[in-house]
């Protein structure tokens, strides 16, 4: 008897754990496959992807759902204007995707004050003129947050 109890006590911690990767792994799955949505939106000429980036967790605030974010750094010669007609004509998708230049990525309302540097590309942030950031957050993709370990922190 105690060793049927010992297998479903084994078997109930096992689940659980499972349980908690599976929803870490679904979570992450869904900011890279907005960081992959916006990868694959054609690009101008003479413009290019620098680097790209997705995250998940409490990203802006310190309260509510986990957010997934995805972002690319693009250098383009193009300006902003005619960058953000191209994006709004070339992307037919459901994400609500934002452009912003990267000189004004730090006073962005989305980017929180204790946003992380690297999802805003500070390492970037001393560039020329001509670095864009492409991104998009979204919300709610995921049906078992509670999974995920950071939703509690």
């Amino acid at each position: 008897m105690k060793k049927v109890i010992s297998l479903i006590v084994a078997f109930v911690i096992l689940l659980v754990a499972g349980a908690a990767v599976a929803g870490v792994i679904m979570d992450n799955t869904a900011s890279q496959n907005i960081e992959s949505e916006l990868k694959s939106i054609e690009l101008p000429t003479n413009t290019t992807i620098e680097a790209s980036v997705s995250r998940t967790g409490r990203l802006t605030s310190s309260s509510g759902s986990l957010e997934y974010y995805g972002a690319v750094l693009i250098k383009s010669t193009y300006p902003y204007a005619q960058l953000q007609s191209h994006f709004k004509t070339a992307y037919t998708g459901d994400l609500d995707i934002r452009l912003i230049e990267l000189k004004n990525a730090r006073d962005c309302v989305d980017f929180g004050a204790e946003f992380d540097p690297e999802l805003r590309f500070s390492y970037h942030d001393e560039s020329p003129n001509g670095y864009y950031i492409l991104y998009a957050f979204g919300e709610g993709q995921d049906p078992f947050p509670m999974l995920d370990y950071r939703t509690y922190f």
